[in-house]
């Protein structure tokens, strides 16, 4: 049987027909991502607005390989500004509606735990998330939160000032039918090009940027190794299933030293997926060697 975690739908398997593996820690498992406390997820939210990009990204800078295109979301509460996957998004949805409709129960055995998990998968629908990318731009402190994508016991991020030096030139674009003004920034030791609209006046953009006198339509690095491309704009306030954070007392903030030499040690050693109990040697070196031709987005530079 496979369990899609609620903490992270990223296929984390647990087979608990396993020989191998007791009954004891396999009731552990499931309390572990059934009653988490890294998952705390908030009421329904009006949103200011809800932009949709497509990220593009590289896979292997030797043969100038692309990854499937990704969707993210922009969404904004209050003076919380929150990027996400869609895949993300839906996940973090169905999961409350499963919440309010089948409320989780005192467990007092393996068998009780069982139950709820099959009526988990019977019920809930979920969509794989890919790079599982959190970012939290918090307007009222002029910093952005960074979560480490994959997950770690307590939860960590990197927290570091958004503003952004931005130089404006005098190149236009034109997307999904506005004119775009082109500007560029340094961040993380790489050159940033960004186009942004001042018909949309909403300071705020994909990734961690924000900042220029208009909504950003489109980042992209100097070698377009990563691109996000604004695919969808709603200005008017809606209702949307948004978790604010995914911050909570027990997570850990890092530096970005920490956050750099975390993210680069696991690119060279990538782990087995959380909550799967046994993986084949063979998938993992499959995951190594196509791990060490990746650049990831997410290591800069110190």
């Amino acid at each position: 049987m496979i369990l899609f975690s609620p903490i992270s739908d990223k296929y984390y398997l647990l087979f608990f027909g396993n020989k191998h593996t007791s009954m004891k820690k396999k009731l552990l498992i499931l309390l572990i991502l059934l009653n988490s406390t890294l998952f705390e997820i908030a009421a329904q939210n009006s949103v200011d607005y809800t932009i949709h990009y497509d990220f593009f990204c590289i896979s292997d800078t030797s043969k100038k390989e692309y990854l499937p295109s990704m969707e993210f979301m922009l969404l904004k509460a209050g003076h919380l500004s929150t990027f996400i996957t869609s895949g993300r998004y839906y996940n973090d949805s169905t999961h409350m509606v499963f919440e309010k409709e089948h409320p989780q129960p005192t467990f007092n055995s393996q068998e009780e735990v069982q139950k709820y998990a099959d009526l988990y998968l019977e019920k809930r629908d979920v969509k794989s998330v890919g790079s599982d990318y959190k970012i939290f731009k918090n307007f009222k402190t002029g910093n952005f939160r960074l979560m480490l994508p994959f997950m770690t016991l307590p939860a960590q991020y990197l927290e570091e000032p958004m503003d952004f030096d931005w130089d404006i030139t005098g190149e236009v674009d034109t997307i999904l039918g506005l004119i775009c003004t082109k500007a560029t920034t340094q961040y993380g030791g790489r050159i940033y090009n960004a186009w942004f609209s001042p018909e949309i006046p909403i300071s705020d953009g994909p990734w961690t940027f924000r900042g220029l006198p208009g909504l950003i339509l489109k980042t992209t690095d100097e070698r377009e190794w990563y691109t996000f491309t604004a695919t969808n704009i709603i200005t008017r306030k809606t209702n949307r299933y948004l978790n604010p954070d995914w911050i909570n007392e027990h997570s850990e903030k890092i530096d970005r030293k920490t956050f750099v030499d975390k993210m680069t040690a696991h690119k060279r050693s990538p782990q087995m997926p959380p909550g799967m109990l046994d993986f084949p040697e063979e998938s993992m070196l499959a995951r190594k060697k196509a791990y060490e031709k990746r650049f990831d987005l997410l290591i800069e530079q110190y």
